[in-house]
């Protein structure tokens, strides 16, 4: 396993070089410009926005960009372990390398579950510091809550949620290429046509790695992508005050994301809101000083239940097949006659999609594939999901209590002050699986 160091410059004129070995590998790029090895409009929104993060926010969400790119030009195939685990030394200025090193052991381990690879974090001090002016008036608009709104079902529901309880939201949106950008203005349109153009505020960031060039081996998963999707959230509830809440709606099926079958532990077990990552999150930030909550409200909701809980089903039921939830959707424009951002159908957010439409009603999103009805085979990758899918919920027929506890911590730790929380992660579990079965019955 190649050991790949990633130098993060302060500047373009920032000198520092970390004494280089012969075996591992170094690359560097300056964060907040237009760099050879990413492209980001963050620092230009944040301006336009009249947005000033203090010292450890500004650093945070540094080091969120920072950790995006790493993963993206960095080839699990072609410098990973076995083709998959791998080794990321990332070397970083911060305004306070002291408060920095109080958190390295955590963020850490936090971006190695997330990722599954191994991660190091080198800080080191700023020679430049810049002094942020608190603002008189830091939440001109009266935004009570923000949001992040992928473009996916589960945050488009959280949005109306929010807006029919009479809350005011900023919605954080992060997308690269493809269908993404379009779908979350077409989410964010219909908001705007319901409940009014005053109603929320949206910021739409763009940050993709320049996976094409040189210096850099592509990478195809995006596991740590999380981070920065949540890096950006927190980095406009911080600027707006620290009472201001960031809300991630996500169902607790996708949130626990339970590998299917033991093959399944490590490429397919992705945890991009898992309790246990929402735990440790929560836990730098307020190291940091950075004092807004991180909630997921819909930890115990199944995807089903969300449809069904909605607070205006009407409007959701009108537009909900707008938005994406699909692994590849993209992938459709490869098929002659098609649109790019066509769900594929048999991908495990299509399948748990297909089985809360099916417990809320109907389905009405566009899939290509019915696996329902025309099942690919089992041993093709168009099968692989819907078969593992049928393997687990075999294997939970019957089983107590304490083994599905035990099937639960496969995706890791679990942070719960009672057994009656354990109960809850237990519950949403088996209802969800219940809706995948319902679906596929």
């Amino acid at each position: 396993m190649t050991t790949n160091n990633i130098i993060v410059k302060e500047t373009e004129q920032d000198i520092y070089s970390p004494l280089q070995n012969a075996t591992e590998k170094y690359l560097d790029f300056t964060l907040g410009i237009q760099s050879a090895l990413v492209s980001s409009y963050v620092p230009t929104l944040l301006q336009q926005n009249n947005i000033n993060l203090s010292g450890p926010a500004g650093d945070f969400l540094d080091l969120a960009i920072a950790i995006y790119t790493s993963d993206q030009i960095i080839s699990r195939s072609t410098d990973g372990f076995q083709g998959w685990s791998r080794h990321i030394r990332v070397h970083f200025p911060v305004t306070s390398s002291l408060l920095w090193a109080s958190v390295k052991d955590d963020l850490e381990e936090m971006l190695s579950f997330l990722s599954g690879d191994k991660w190091e974090l080198i800080f080191r001090q700023r020679a430049n510091v810049n002094v942020v002016q608190s603002q008189l008036v830091s939440n001109p608009n009266g935004i009570s809550k923000v949001s992040l709104l992928s473009g996916g079902l589960d945050s488009f529901i959280g949005a109306i949620d929010m807006l029919e309880a009479k809350e005011k939201p900023a919605f954080v949106s992060h997308y690269k290429r493809g269908s993404e950008g379009r779908v979350q203005t077409a989410v964010l349109s219909a908001l705007k046509k319901q409940f009014g153009i005053n109603s929320f505020v949206n910021h739409k960031f763009f940050v993709q790695p320049k996976q094409g060039h040189a210096s850099a081996n592509k990478e195809e998963s995006s596991r740590a992508r999380s981070f920065l999707f949540l890096g950006l959230g927190v980095a406009i509830a911080n600027s707006l005050g620290d009472d201001v809440e960031l809300i991630v709606p996500e169902n607790g099926l996708i949130s626990l994301n339970v590998p299917l079958t033991q093959t399944r532990l490590s490429s397919h077990s992705t945890r991009t809101t898992h309790p246990y990552y929402l735990f440790l999150f929560r836990k730098i930030i307020a190291q940091l000083g950075i004092k807004n909550g991180v909630i997921n409200p819909y930890q115990f909701k199944t995807k089903g239940e969300m449809m069904k809980g909605c607070k205006n089903t009407s409007f959701l039921q009108q537009h909900y097949a707008q938005t994406l939830s699909c692994s590849h959707a993209d992938n459709s424009h490869y098929v002659k006659g098609t649109r790019p951002g066509i769900h594929c159908g048999y991908c495990v957010p299509c399948l748990i999609r297909q089985a809360a439409e099916t417990a809320a009603g109907s389905i009405k999103t566009q899939y290509m594939h019915q696996v329902k009805y025309n099942a690919p085979p089992a041993q093709t990758g168009k099968g692989r999901d819907l078969r593992a899918f049928k393997m687990a919920l075999e294997e939970i027929k019957n089983i107590p209590t304490h083994s599905m506890a035990l099937r639960i911590l496969k995706s890791g730790p679990l942070p719960f002050a009672d057994p009656n929380e354990l109960n809850d992660y237990i519950g949403v579990y088996e209802r969800g699986m219940a809706e995948v079965s319902n679906f596929l019955r």
